[in-house]
């Protein structure tokens, strides 16, 4: 119910299913209570409203929504998004084809200003609502990575480019651009403002020196300040974007002042989990330490974090938290 404030501090409630317990969907039939490996969640509302929570559903090709932030074990949802009911979890509806009401592995969702983001990850695309979803299966308003609601190729089907994606995964607004971490290009893509129409272009690139380019840390074996390899999570704090650097095994920093230095060929400013930017170990090749991580999947921070950080871990079966200092 509140900020952790020791080591290994136990949870409050949960919900999916009870903490003794692990099978997916409880064990039990789908329903509004059940989930099948969440992998992303996000406060929704803006200004004095930010009191609801959207849950990405992975597996059950669905997104959950609450109207509030539950308080006590296993609430239903109030909202599904990717099927038309609860006990619906078929990706793109069991068609080949997926629509602006289905999903096919929902990795991640965001909030900004009361327009709602789903990184649909299968379909590799990113589907926009200019307002919070009200009603079961309700169809998105945009689309990003495809220029239709109707097709699911990997980069839209042609070479790699400003506009396609092959696995995205994570969003935040940062300063004043929209970011996506596109995984499977080995990229995060930014765009100067919110996109407002299906299929538009990225207006810079990081991790990649072109847009058309994708190979993991740029061809090269040991990373550098300016290369990404399957970056999956990522936010903003203050002046900072943090990446998830996953399969580096490092969290990057990017300072606002970078985007005077062109900051789609840009190199990070701040680094965590590794000694300097040409490492990339798992725990640094050693035992797990408080300032190593093992593929850190999913970053947090902002709004109910305030001037905290919180890191998932995966690979080190953890969640750190962090203090951050802005400057």
């Amino acid at each position: 119910n509140a900020m952790p404030k020791q080591d290994r501090q136990a949870a409050d409630w949960i919900f999916g299913h009870d903490f003794g317990e692990e099978a997916r969907n409880g064990n039990s039939a789908i329903s509004a209570t059940t989930l099948n490996v969440p992998t992303g969640i996000c406060i929704i509302g803006s200004g004095t409203t930010t009191n609801g929570l959207a849950v990405a559903d992975a597996w059950n090709h669905r997104v959950l929504i609450w109207h509030k932030i539950p308080e006590h074990d296993n609430v239903p949802a109030d909202i599904v998004l990717g099927q038309n009911d609860f006990s619906s979890n078929l990706a793109n509806h069991g068609k080949d084809s997926p629509d602006s009401n289905t999903m096919h592995w929902p990795y991640g969702v965001y909030c900004h200003e009361n327009k709602f983001f789903v990184a649909d990850t299968g379909n590799r695309r990113v589907l926009i609502w200019n307002e919070i979803p009200q009603k079961n299966g309700q169809a998105a308003d945009q689309v990003l990575g495809q220029t239709t609601f109707c097709s699911r190729d990997e980069n839209a089907g042609a070479e790699p480019s400003a506009m396609s994606l092959r696995w995205p995964h994570g969003m935040t607004v940062w300063s004043n651009y929209f970011c996506i971490s596109d995984a499977g290009n080995n990229r995060i893509l930014l765009w100067q403002g919110l996109p407002t129409s299906n299929g538009a272009p990225a207006d810079l690139v990081l991790g990649q020196t072109d847009s058309s380019l994708v190979d993991h840390n740029q061809s090269l074996y040991w990373p550098r300040d300016n290369t990404l390899n399957m970056p999956y999570g990522l936010t903003s704090s203050g002046p900072w974007l943090i990446v998830a650097d996953t399969a580096n095994s490092r969290l990057l920093g990017f300072h606002t002042s970078d985007i005077s230095n062109g900051i789609g060929r840009g190199e990070a400013s701040a680094l965590l989990g590794q000694t300097d930017f040409h490492e990339k170990g798992d725990n640094r090749w050693q035992s797990p330490t408080e300032d190593s991580f093992c593929w850190p999947y999913g970053v947090s921070s902002g709004t109910t974090l305030s001037k905290f950080l919180a890191v998932a871990d995966s690979g080190n079966n953890r969640v750190s938290i962090w203090e951050i200092i802005h400057d």
